[in-house]
C-alpha cells in the first residue's frame, strides 16, 4: 500500500476461535480508507470466525484491531457499531416474524446521524426493491430480498466500514448482479471500506481491489486485480474447484485492466466506485464447438498422470492426451449438469438463525445453537418444542456434527423429519450438541467441550446423542431427536434416565441426516415419557421416496399401544445381556428387578441365551468401522451407489477434513485406522463378512421373538462415568467413546430397541432395554407404558 493512504482498519497478529478449539492464527493485514478487500478461501478455513473476532462476537486470544486508529480489541460489538463498524452476518440474520419496515427500524440508533425517518428514506433510496415490501414480513422475503434487507438493515446504524459475510449465499445470479451494483454505488456515493467474505469467485473478483486468501486460520498469500485475472495464481493458492462462480464460466478467460494497481493511492478511479469492468463485448467464456460452456475445469497433463499412477496403468504422455481428448465430451456433460440449477425441497416455514448461547443459558453446554422455528399452527405436535441433533440439516440454522471441521456449514434444506414435525405444529427450539462426528458413545468428545449428565455434573451424558437426552431430561425442551448407529439415541437415555426409541432400521427416513454408514443409521425420539415418544415417532414415520435405507416400513399408530398393561406378554430376559467383563452389580441388579416387575404386571418372564449377541458385536465392529471409512470419511459423507436426496455444500465441507485431520477426536482417528487397514488390506472382505454375520444374527434374535414379545436386558452394563479431564491420555479418551455399546451395538442390525428408566444407583440414571422384531414398536410402547405407570422409576 502507498505510504500516504488512511489505514481504516489495521489488524495485527489476530489470533482466536471458540473456547479452546483455536481457529484464527496470527491474521496480519490492513484495510484503507475507500478500499474493498476480499477475504477467500475454502469452507472451514476460518472466514466467518475473522469476522465474528473483528465484530466482537468472539474474543481475541492475541493480537490487536485497531479501527479509525482508535484500539477496539476488547470493545464489546455495539461499542464498535457505534464507532462505525456494520456487519452483515452469514445467513442474513433478519427477523422473520417482524415486517421490512420494522426490521430496518430495530437497527436505528442515535448514532445513526439522522431521524429514524430520514435514516430510513435514506436507505430505501439505495434499495428501492425493498420499497414496495415495507409491510411484509421478513420471513416472506426471498433469499435474495433477505439479502438486501440485512444489507440495507445494516446501513440504519451509518457505518462507514462493513464486514459482510458470504452476502451471495443461496441467492439468485439476478439478485448478486443487483447486489453488486448496490454496493459499488453505496462505495461512490458514501465511500465505504468493505472486508468481504466470499466463496463466489466471480463477485469478489468484481467488487475487490485485492482479495486475501485465509488458509487453516491463516493467511496464505494475496492476489491483485491483475493477479485475479491469472488462472495460474488463483489455482496456485486455492486449487482445484476452490470457488463457486455465479455465471456458468468456471473457466474464464480474465483480461487484466490496462492498469492493474496495487494500491488505492494508485486507484483514481476506485473510491468513485467504477473499478475495472468486465467488457461485454468481450467472450468471458471458453465455449466448445457445441456451444457449452466450459464450467469445468479440464485435468491437466500432470493430474492425468497422478490419477494414471494411482490406478497402476502405465500411459505415455501423448497417450494421457489422447485421453484428454476422448473425455472432452464427458466433461461436456459436467459444464451441462453445472449449469444447471439444483432440485432440492423447499424450505415452508420461515425462521432466523438462531444464537449460540452463552454459559449462562446452555448449563450442560448441551445447546450448539438456540432459535425458534414455528411450524404449522394446528397439528398433533402443537407447541410441543423440540430440540434436533445437530447432525440434522435445519435450513438457515448453522450445524456443525460436534467437529470445528464442519463449524461455519449452514444447510439450504430442512431434513425430512423437520418438515413433518414443522407439519404437525412444532416448534424447532434448536440444535442439540453431538459427539465429534458422532463417534462416541461418552459426551467428552465435541469440539466444544464435554456435554453433562443433568443429574449430576461432570459426568457423562452419553453419546454420540448427548445433547438431545440432556436438554429433555434438563426440561428444557418437550421433546428431542436423536440418531444411534451404535447405542447413540439408547446410551444417552439409559444416562439421563429418559425415554429413547431406536426404530426398525428405515422406520424413519434419514434425508437430510448426516450419515455414518447407511445400514447402521437410525434416527428416532427421545422425552420425559412413553405417551409422547409414541406420538412423535407417529409423526416421524413413513417413507419419504429419497432414502436409500427405506423398503416398504410398516407404520402403526403407536399411540395406540399405550394402556394396552403387560399381562400376557412374553418377555425374554436376554442371559448374554447381563454379566459383562464390565458390567456394574447394581446396573444387573436394577434392570433384574424391573424384569420382575412385569412379572407382577402380568407378564410371562424367562430368561433366553442367544449366545450370537456376542458375535454381533465383532459383525458390528467391521460394519461401522469400514463402512465409515467409505462412506462417511473417503464419500465425503455422501458416498455414491444408491438413490436419494444428495447435498453437494455439505459434501463440499465435509471434504475439509483431508487439509485439517489433525482435528478429528481421538475416537474417530482409532475407528479410521482399523477401517483403512482392512479397506486396504484386506478389500473390503471383512465388511461384506461381517454383514452376513451380522444377517445370521438377526435370524437368532427373531428366532427368540418367535417365542417371546420383546427381549429384555440392560442398556448399558455401567452407570454413567466421570468426564475424563482434557488432557487424558489418548487411551482414555477412546477407552470413555466405547466401553459400554456390547448391549446396544448388535441391535443396529435393525431390531428396533427402547431404552426405558428403571432406577436409580449413587444418583444416576440406570436402563433397561426393550428390543422386538422387525416394526415391532407397538410391543414395545405396550410394555414400556404399562412399566411407566407401575410407579416412579426413581424409587424403583
Amino acid at each position: 500500500m502507498a505510504e500516504d493512504v488512511t489505514m481504516t482498519l489495521e489488524v495485527k497478529g489476530l489470533s482466536g476461535g471458540y473456547g479452546k478449539v483455536p481457529i484464527l492464527h496470527g491474521i496480519d493485514f490492513a484495510v484503507a480508507e475507500g478500499e474493498v478487500v476480499g477475504i477467500l478461501g475454502h469452507n472451514g478455513m476460518g472466514k466467518t470466525t475473522l469476522l465474528k473476532t473483528l465484530m466482537g462476537f468472539l474474543p481475541a486470544t492475541a493480537g490487536s484491531v485497531r479501527f479509525h486508529a482508535a484500539e477496539i480489541t476488547r470493545m464489546a460489538p455495539y461499542e464498535r457499531a457505534g464507532l462505525g463498524l456494520g456487519y452483515v452476518p452469514q445467513g442474513r440474520g433478519i427477523f422473520p416474524q417482524l415486517s421490512v419496515r420494522d426490521n430496518l427500524r430495530f437497527a436505528w440508533h442515535d448514532y445513526s446521524g439522522a431521524s429514524e425517518q430520514d435514516v430510513m428514506e435514506s436507505v430505501l433510496a439505495d434499495f428501492s426493491r425493498l420499497r414496495p415490501l415495507l409491510d411484509r414480513d421478513g420471513g416472506a422475503l426471498s433469499g435474495g430480498e433477505q439479502q438486501l434487507l440485512a444489507l440495507a438493515r445494516c446501513l440504519m446504524g451509518d457505518p462507514d466500514f462493513l464486514l459482510l459475510d458470504e452476502p451471495t449465499e443461496g441467492i439468485q445470479p439476478s439478485i448478486i448482479e443487483e447486489m453488486a451494483e448496490t454496493l459499488l454505488k453505496l462505495r461512490r456515493n458514501r465511500g465505504f471500506s468493505v472486508l468481504l467474505v466470499e466463496q463466489n469467485f466471480d463477485f469478489i473478483a468484481d467488487l475487490s481491489d485485492r482479495v486475501l486468501v485465509l488458509e487453516r486460520g491463516r493467511i496464505a498469500g494475496e492476489l491483485s486485480r491483475a493477479d485475479l485475472s491469472d488462472q495460474n495464481k488463483v489455482d496456485q493458492f486455492l486449487g482445484f474447484g476452490a470457488a463457486r462462480s455465479t455465471r456458468a464460466q468456471g473457466a474464464v478467460t480474465r483480461s487484466a485492466p490496462p492498469s492493474s494497481p496495487r494500491s488505492v493511492a494508485e486507484m483514481p478511479s476506485f473510491p468513485t466506485g467504477t473499478g475495472p469492468r468486465r467488457d461485454p463485448a468481450k467472450p468471458q467464456t471458453h465455449i466448445t464447438s457445441a456451444g457449452t460452456a466450459m464450467s469445468i475445469r479440464r485435468p491437466t497433463l500432470a493430474q492425468m498422470r497422478s490419477m494414471a499412477d494411482r490406478f497402476g496403468m502405465s500411459l505415455s504422455d501423448q497417450d494421457l492426451m489422447e485421453y484428454t481428448q476422448i473425455i472432452e465430451p464427458y466433461m461436456q456433460a459436467y459444464d451441462r449438469l453445472d449449469a444447471m440449477p439444483d432440485y432440492l425441497p423447499e424450505v415452508r416455514y420461515p425462521r432466523s438463525p438462531g444464537h449460540f448461547p452463552d454459559p449462562s443459558e446452555n448449563p450442560l453446554n448441551a445447546w450448539y445453537v438456540k432459535t425458534e422455528v414455528r411450524g404449522a399452527p394446528d397439528g398433533p405436535l402443537r407447541g410441543k418444542r423440540i430440540a434436533i441433533k445437530d447432525t440434522i440439516c435445519l435450513a438457515g440454522v448453522p450445524m456443525m456434527n460436534g467437529s470445528s471441521i464442519m463449524e461455519g456449514y449452514t444447510p439450504e434444506i430442512d431434513a425430512t423429519i423437520v418438515t413433518r414435525m414443522l407439519d404437525a405444529g412444532a416448534v424447532i427450539a434448536g440444535k442439540a450438541h453431538c459427539e465429534n462426528f458422532c463417534l462416541s458413545g461418552g459426551s467428552h468428545t465435541n469440539a466444544k467441550g464435554p456435554v453433562h449428565n443433568p443429574w449430576k455434573r461432570g459426568y457423562m451424558a452419553g453419546g454420540s446423542s448427548s445433547g438431545s437426552a440432556a436438554l429433555v431430561a434438563a426440561g428444557e425442551v418437550d421433546m428431542a431427536i436423536a440418531g444411534d448407529q451404535g447405542g447413540s439415541i439408547r446410551i444417552p437415555a439409559s444416562n439421563c434416565g429418559v425415554y429413547g426409541m431406536k426404530p426398525t432400521h428405515g422406520l424413519v427416513p434419514y434425508t437430510g441426516a448426516m450419515p455414518i454408514e447407511q445400514t447402521i443409521d437410525h434416527l428416532g425420539p427421545v422425552t420425559n415419557n412413553v405417551a409422547d415418544n409414541a406420538l412423535l415417532l407417529e409423526v416421524l414415520a413413513g417413507e419419504d421416496g429419497l432414502d436409500p435405507r427405506q423398503y416398504k416400513p410398516k407404520v402403526y399408530r403407536y399411540t395406540e399401544a399405550l394402556g394396552r398393561g403387560a399381562q400376557g406378554m412374553r418377555i425374554g430376559v436376554l442371559k448374554e445381556g447381563f454379566a459383562h467383563p464390565n458390567s456394574e452389580a447394581d446396573v444387573d441388579q436394577k434392570v433384574m428387578q424391573a424384569a420382575e416387575r412385569f412379572r407382577e404386571l402380568g407378564a410371562r418372564v424367562e430368561e433366553v441365551s442367544i449366545p450370537e449377541h456376542y458375535t454381533a458385536m465383532d459383525a458390528w465392529t467391521a460394519i461401522t468401522l469400514e463402512g465409515l471409512q467409505d462412506l462417511m470419511m473417503w464419500g465425503n459423507s455422501t458416498g455414491t451407489n444408491y438413490r436419494g436426496l444428495f447435498l453437494p455444500s455439505m459434501t463440499d465441507h465435509m471434504a475439509q477434513w483431508r487439509n485439517r485431520a489433525d482435528e478429528l477426536s481421538h475416537s474417530l482417528k482409532a475407528c479410521m485406522f482399523v477401517g483403512e487397514h482392512f479397506q486396504s488390506q484386506y478389500r473390503g472382505r471383512f465388511y461384506g463378512k461381517g454383514q452376513n454375520i451380522m444377517r445370521k444374527v438377526n435370524e437368532r434374535y427373531l428366532a427368540a421373538l418367535k417365542q417371546y414379545d420383546l427381549l429384555l436386558m440392560p442398556t448399558l452394563p455401567i452407570k454413567p462415568q466421570e468426564i475424563p479431564p482434557s488432557d487424558c491420555s489418548i487411551s482414555l479418551y477412546v477407552q470413555r467413546a466405547f466401553e459400554m455399546v456390547p448391549n446396544t451395538a448388535p441391535f443396529n442390525g435393525g431390531l428396533p430397541a427402547m431404552s426405558v428408566p428403571c432406577g436409580l444407583s449413587e444418583g444416576l440414571p440406570i436402563g433397561m432395554m426393550l428390543v422386538a422384531g422387525n416394526y415391532g414398536e407397538m410391543k414395545i410402547y405396550q410394555a414400556a407404558h404399562a412399566f411407566e405407570q407401575s410407579g416412579d422409576w426413581r424409587a424403583m
